[in-house]
């Protein structure tokens, strides 16, 4: 007898972890799709090559996989238990006496370990996957610089400015260095200067290029000003693109990180909430995983007839809740209408709860009202979609 369980566990993990990880790959296909395509122009821009091209893949892949693990745990248990549910293999289980609290145990397991590769992707591998995305920006950005000035050519690798350059020694600096600065279109400058270098400034993440012992020409009024200068200085910072902006830095912050500069900012300033929000959200997404996964049973056992699938549908729908439910737990935790912690946990306690109560409902196979009636509902509705549709004859 104790070998029943661990054969049925072991039959209903594999049955799982099939439809897991072909869900998770198809939702990471089509997040990644979605997140490149806008990046494309910026990508091909720099110039970058096929390992370069692999590694901002892979960089951005902790960010998909944040919400594509909750989601494929889910549509896993949904899948595997929809089609044991068609082939009456649920049915033959019940008549055996396994009810729906003797097949929680894998579910519980695949949940458990789908909240914990949420976890770690979102403390461990999002901060490191952030930094790197920077560096390797940075790094392409003043590959294109420093290889864009060629001798006796305009080259327009700095944005808004244009240099010109007569010679390039072996070490990197420039004579007769001719530079035209339109960051202010009202206010252009123009430089000359026998002697230039570009310099990088990796911690800071921009180019610096030195000048010396040249002559400033700027508009002023109505008026043209020429100036001599000993050194001159020109200040470049490179950003990563939109899709990879993080103006608070959060993103690429630790745990602890993220409270210790919310406490160093203090509840007045404008940026105490982004950093504990930021750091609540790492820990109710893995919780939410978990319920996830456990609802997907429950609402797979929902289907009155073997070939009534209406686990899917309910899942996404049920997924698509969580999420706009968090938004908006979000947004009034930001607005202040709620405190901070109780607003970003509310989503996970009210599935959780919802959880618990459906399970026990369909454990005992106690009707409910309104269950019985969103049944229903669906259950219409799906018919109406495989329908085919009829055409009548003039």
């Amino acid at each position: 007898m104790k070998k029943i369980p661990l054969l049925l566990y072991t039959y209903l993990l594999t049955e799982m972890l099939a439809p897991f990880f072909a869900a998770l790959l198809v939702i990471n296909a089509i997040l990644f799709l979605g997140r490149l395509i806008p990046l494309l122009d910026e990508i091909f821009g720099l110039g970058i090559g096929l390992a370069d091209f692999i590694r901002i893949c892979l960089y951005m892949s902790p960010r998909l996989l944040l919400f594509s693990l909750p989601m494929a745990g889910m549509m896993g248990v949904i899948i595997a238990f929809t089609r044991m549910n068609g082939d009456y293999e649920i049915m033959a289980l019940k008549a055996s006496g396994i009810g729906l609290y003797r097949m929680l145990p894998p579910v519980l397991l695949i949940g458990a370990v789908t909240a914990l590769l949420t976890l770690v992707t979102a403390t461990v591998l999002i901060p490191k996957s952030t930094i790197a995305t920077s560096q390797l920006f940075w790094h392409l950005a003043k590959t294109k610089v420093e290889q864009g000035v060629r001798p006796n050519t305009f080259s327009e690798g700095l944005q808004q400015v244009v240099l010109y350059v007569e010679e390039v020694t072996p070490d990197n600096t420039w004579r007769g260095v001719y530079l035209s600065d339109l960051r202010d279109p009202d206010h252009p400058v123009t430089v000359m200067a026998p002697t230039g270098k570009l310099q990088a400034d990796p911690a800071g993440r921009r180019i610096m290029l030195t000048l010396r012992d040249g002559t400033m020409h700027r508009d002023v009024e109505d008026k043209t000003q020429t100036l001599h200068f000993g050194r001159y200085h020109l200040e470049m910072p490179i950003t990563p693109p939109a899709a990879f902006a993080d103006r608070a830095g959060k993103n690429g912050m630790t745990q602890s990180e993220l409270r210790q500069t919310a406490a160093r900012l203090g509840p007045e300033h404008s940026r105490y909430k982004t950093y504990l929000i930021e750091y609540h959200q790492r820990l109710v997404l893995p919780a939410g995983a978990f319920i996830l996964a456990v609802l997907g049973l429950t609402l797979t056992m929902l289907s009155r007839t073997p070939h009534q699938a209406l686990g899917v549908p309910f899942g996404l729908l049920s997924f698509i809740a969580y999420y706009v439910l968090l938004t908006a737990a979000k947004t009034l935790a930001e607005g202040g209408q709620l405190p901070l912690a109780p607003a970003m946990w509310l989503p996970n306690l009210v599935f959780a709860l919802f959880t618990v109560y459906l399970t026990q409902k369909t454990a005992r196979e106690l009707g409910n009202p309104w269950l019985e009636r969103g049944l229903e509902t669906g259950s219409r509705l799906i018919q109406r979609l495989r329908r085919p549709t009829m055409r009548t004859s003039p």
